[in-house]
């Protein structure tokens, strides 16, 4: 098949001002966006961009950029106009002579090497121009020659390697990596990335490391092609950049990645944890507002591994994280994290201590919220985790899921060494690890009445952690399964043999959806410890018909959890705690009327416990017990029964 390219011999001769070309080879890339053009440069190790030009003195789009460290110009192809320019370091665009440029198409990707540009469409070809005659005459008239007609690769940018000066891309609809041939323009597949994509911007670092740029998501990639013999090029995430539908990308290829005057913090853990740049390490651009502790963090070329931590080689701004209580198995442990602004946290810490983060308990910390000053944060710690030091890596940005790698636009990277410990751990639990025991509680007492059983169904199960036998913390978390109640009930459990000074209330918890509440619920007048979870539980949820979840003809799905943390003071003496399931109760709602033959608005003094468990010190002895169809008789400890036995809860 016969095919004719138009070509312009027409020598431009548009008077513009000679670009000034960079005075270095730059670390960072440039990405070329919008029309007319704006230039923008880019750290890849970070994503953190800056508009470096919003006007190159043409009003048009300029594409298939690519930098020239011979003599340290960025080339590339005005499309609006359809004729190659250079910029220099102030970004404004010389207009160059041609001969021979085609008309009947644009062109979208360009690179140069050893001081030759090279241009391609998919569909027209490969050309080339010697940019020498630019050397002794700014106004020299440049050959563009084609080097091949073959085109099929869909390609939006190729970058050239600078170590053996390969030239290589990255097919869009396929993620396969192309070798192309500059000589015959023989384009050979030799892998695939493993992600595809409209990749417009396309550079290398003098390590033979191979950078993408993602339109649609500004997601940056990097390919490892130190060593291009390897057979395998799996694309990484490598940092999040800026996104738009027309990128294009340049860079000196002959620069480290990181210029000297590093405004990066990177983390210090040890090197299995993906902590240097080659393994694509966790690194923050330090913006001077998005911190953690107190001093902002110094820049670095790398991270810190082994011995050699940020601290001892920089300043102490590893001061963000406090461990308040020891880490061991099966408790919870408290840290306090220090934030200069409010931001997300993100942290893992390697149970197992297999020298990475990513198994997945691991991440201990997802996308939490932190306000500025101390956050005191709580996590559980495994039941099955390996004693003995290991490692932790905090996060702190304005960015979003964060993994434990890769490039984040603001914020800091703390790395910090922790201790798990055993001590004689063993955990218990009621009724099982994975069962909730149920208990259905009648609110006419001390009136049988209807005796449904459904006024108040709680679901809830009691985990015990033990150190040498004796109980260390306790977890319970239950959920409040029906309310057919026609009355206002609270619900709270009582610790019998457990007063409530013995409770560390700076270390223990509740949480109602999964949100901690600012009280811990914990009643300090009354004798044994009470913990309340709700003075009135109508008023957490909405039932769609008149009772909640009592109706077979109502399904409704659960809308109130609850869980406590309860940890003790130093040397408290737990032995005289009760066994589980402890002593649950429904009491009556302060303030709201209860029933007929009964004190007016009895409140806390109402007290409906399971079978002969002992009812709390506020409750109303004088006026309740033996009242109505109660036969509790107190002295033979038996309670919440009557006269044939049955009990009000079940």
């Amino acid at each position: 098949m016969r095919f004719m390219l138009i070509f312009v011999s027409l020598i431009t001769s548009i008077s513009t001002a000679n670009a000034t070309p960079f005075d270095i080879c730059p670390s960072k890339a440039y990405l070329f966006q919008a029309n007319p053009v704006q230039v923008y440069g880019v750290n890849l190790v970070t994503g953190q961009t800056s508009l470096l030009a919003a006007n190159t003195g043409l009003q048009t789009n300029i594409n298939g950029v690519g930098f020239d460290f011979e003599d340290r110009y960025i080339y590339g192809y005005d499309t609006g106009n359809k004729r190659i320019v250079r910029l220099g370091k102030d970004f404004q665009a010389q207009i160059l002579n041609t001969s021979g440029l085609p008309t009947a198409h644009t062109f979208y990707v360009g690179d140069v090497y050893n001081h030759v540009y090279y241009l391609y469409r998919t569909g027209e070809g490969l050309f080339k121009i010697d940019l020498s005659p630019l050397d002794t005459d700014p106004t020299a008239v440049l050959d563009v020659v084609q080097i091949s007609s073959v085109a099929t690769v869909r390609l939006t940018d190729f970058a050239f390697h600078p170590g053996n000066g390969q030239l290589y891309g990255v097919d869009n609809n396929t993620g396969g990596l192309y070798h192309f041939n500059t000589t015959d323009g023989a384009e050979n597949l030799i892998g695939n990335i493993g992600v595809t994509g409209t990749f417009g911007a396309g550079y290398f670092d003098v390590n033979g490391y191979y950078y993408i740029s993602r339109n649609s998501d500004g997601h940056i990639f990097r390919i490892d092609l130190s060593d291009p013999e390897s057979g395998s090029y799996p694309a990484e995430l490598f940092a999040t950049g800026p996104y738009s539908n027309q990128n294009d990308g340049a860079r000196c290829a002959n620069a480290p990645v990181i210029d000297e005057d590093s405004t990066i913090d990177f983390g210090d853990a040890p090197s299995s944890y993906s902590t240097l740049l080659d393994d694509n390490g966790p690194r923050h651009a330090i913006d001077g507002i998005t911190y953690l502790g107190a001093v902002s963090p110094d820049g670095e070329q790398d991270g810190f591994v082994g011995q050699l931590s940020d601290n001892k080689a920089g300043y102490q701004d590893e001061d963000g994280v406090g461990f308040v209580t020891a880490i061991e198995a099966g408790l919870d442990s408290i840290v306090v994290v220090n934030a200069s602004t409010s931001g997300v946290l993100n942290a893992w810490i390697d149970w197992n201590k297999d020298g990475d983060f990513a198994d997945s308990n691991e991440h201990v910390f997802n996308n939490t919220p932190l306000s500025e000053g101390d956050n005191t944060l709580f996590f559980t710690v495994p039941n099955d985790v390996t004693m003995g030091e290991t490692w932790s890596r905090f996060r702190f940005s304005q960015q979003s899921d964060l993994s434990y790698v890769g490039g984040a636009q603001s914020g800091e990277v703390e790395d910090h060494p922790v201790i798990i410990s055993e001590n004689g751990m063993s955990v218990r639990y009621f009724p099982s690890a994975d069962v909730y025991a149920t208990v259905a509680y009648e609110d006419n007492w001390p009136y049988t009445d209807d005796y449904d059983l459904n006024d108040v169904v709680m679901r809830y199960r009691v985990t015990e952690v033990l150190n040498s036998g004796s109980v260390e913390q306790i977890e319970i978390d239950g959920y409040l399964a029906a309310y057919g109640a026609g009355y206002n009930n609270g619900f709270a459990f009582q610790l019998d043999g457990l007063t409530p000074d013995q409770i560390d209330t700076d270390l223990s918890r509740q949480l109602h959806n999964g949100t901690q509440l600012n009280d811990l619920g914990l009643e300090l007048e009354s004798d044994n410890a009470v913990l309340v979870v709700s003075e009135d539980l109508s008023k957490l949820i909405s039932p769609v018909c008149t009772y909640f979840r009592t109706q077979t003809d109502c399904d409704q799905s659960i809308q109130f959890s609850f869980s406590f943390t309860i940890r003790f003071k130093e040397g408290a003496d737990v032995s005289n705690l009760m066994t589980m399931p402890y002593n649950p109760f429904v009491f009556a709602t302060p303030g709201r009327y209860h029933g007929e033959g009964l004190p007016l608005h009895p409140g806390r003094g109402l007290e409906i416990h399971l079978a002969n468990h002992e009812p709390t010190s506020r409750f109303n002895f004088a006026q309740l017990i033996g009242l109505g169809d109660d036969d509790s008789q107190p002295q033979q400890s038996r309670y919440f029964k009557t006269s044939n036995q049955y009990p009000w809860p079940f």
